[in-house]
Order: C-alpha cells, then structure tokens, then sequence
C-alpha cells in the first residue's frame, strides 16, 4: 500500500513539473499567460479567504451530492425491478437509453424551462448518474451465481441470509464501480449545469465569472477544487464499500 501512495504521489509531482514547464514555455509566446502550480494555489489561498467561495463550495456540494444519492437510490431500485420484471426492462430500455444519448447540455436548457436554477444541477446530477447505477448493478444480477442461491437454500439457508452472505457480496464489485464512475460524472455534469445555468452560489457561476474577467488562475484554482472533491469523494465511497475484487466498466 505504501509503495503504491509513493508511485502514486511520484506521478502526481511529474506532471505537476510538465505543468510548470509547459506554462514557462507557452507562456514567453502568449498574450493571456497559462497560470503556472504557483499562481493556481495563490489564487485559491486567495479565494479561500472570502466567504463566498466557502458558500459556494458547499452549496455545490450539497445540491450535487444530493443528486448522486437520489440516482443511486432509483437506479439500484429499477436495476432490481427490470432484471425481476421482464415487461418493466423491455418498457424501460428505450427510456433509459434515450438519457444515455443525450448531452447534458441540452437536458439541462430544457429543463431550465420547468426548473428553478437552483434545483438544475442536482437534476442533472441525478440523471447522468441514474443511467450508470442501473446498468451496472443489473449487470450484477445478472452475474450472480444463481445455482449457488439454490444450493443454499436447499441446505436450509433462509432468503435473507442467501441475499445478505451471497448475493449481495457478488454485487458489490459492481455496485462499487458505480458509485466510483458515477462520483466523477455527477460533478462533471452538476458544475457543467451550474455554469449555463449562472447557478448563484455555485462552483459553475464561479467560474463563469473568472473566465469573463480572464482570470484564468481562479479557473485553475476552482478546476482543482472540482478535482479534489470528486477524488476524495470517490475515495470515501470506495473505502465504504471496500470488499469488491473487481471493477467492471
């Protein structure tokens, strides 16, 4: 484990250096400077020291968070109804390959017409997740050793026990790497909204704003708040859900 945090934090130094290099370089030639390690983390210590930046941090955090635990909820409930029910997989298929397909971009202006912007990026957040939980978990289902199931009960083993000891177990992997992919697309999705959406007290509209003010070091600064709140997020989920040997894609 440790020899793999170093590996890890090695990678993470070499292209923090490929960074810097690139920006000292690009920058002898350019108008608008790329900012360098150095100026992103002046310009968060900058932000950092405002209250808005907190409020809007935690703000988007919580409507995304939010969003992410209302697909996980549904999808883990229609994953088990459509491999339980052939009729609601057969009704449902079109449905949820027609969110698959189409870009955030265009749900979340239509949506803008019904929604207040607040609620928007949570939505979004929700129904990019919902689609990824679904399909993994129900691939699960799928894979789980059914004759193992048999088995057990034939031996005497109650229901409860059989989903809690064996079926749940054989899911896991796959329920793991949901939740893992879908972290990463909720705040891809939920900060994507945020911005078309001038979302107020937000990670979004703050970025709006410093690209309109060609502030790019604050963009830089708030990408990497982004980055850092999906990893950790991701970390924490995985940690929770430790057990898995797999992740399918």
């Amino acid at each position: 484990m440790a020899h793999k945090r170093w590996h890890t934090a090695a990678a993470v130094a070499f292209w923090i250096a490929v960074w810097q290099l690139g920006a000292t370089v690009a920058n002898q030639k350019l108008l608008i400077p790329i900012p360098t390690p150095a100026d992103t983390l002046t310009a968060l210590w900058r932000l950092g020291g405002t209250g808005g930046f907190w409020l809007s941090v935690g703000a988007s955090a919580g409507r995304i968070c939010l969003g992410f635990a209302a697909a996980v909820l549904l999808g883990t409930v229609c994953a088990v109804a459509s491999e339980r029910w052939g009729l609601f997989r057969a009704a449902s298929e079109p449905l949820l390959r027609l969110v698959r397909a189409v870009p955030v971009a265009s749900v979340t202006i239509l949506v803008f017409l019904w929604l207040p912007r607040e609620r928007i990026p949570g939505f979004i957040a929700f129904l990019t997740v919902c689609p990824i939980v679904w399909s993994n978990v129900a691939g699960g289902i799928r894979s789980a050793d059914r004759g193992l199931a048999e088995m057990a009960r034939v031996f005497g083993m109650g229901r409860w026990d059989v989903l809690r000891k064996i079926t749940l177990p054989e899911i896991r992997p796959y329920f793991t790497a949901a939740i893992a992919t879908g972290l990463g697309f909720a705040w891809k999705s939920g900060v994507a909204a945020e911005i078309i959406c001038r979302t107020n007290l937000s990670l979004g509209n703050m970025l709006w704003a410093g690209k309109s003010a060609v502030a790019y070091d604050e963009v830089f600064a708030l990408t990497l708040v982004i980055v850092v709140w999906s990893v950790a997020l991701e970390s924490g989920a995985r940690a929770l859900l430790k057990g898995g040997r797999h992740d399918p894609v």
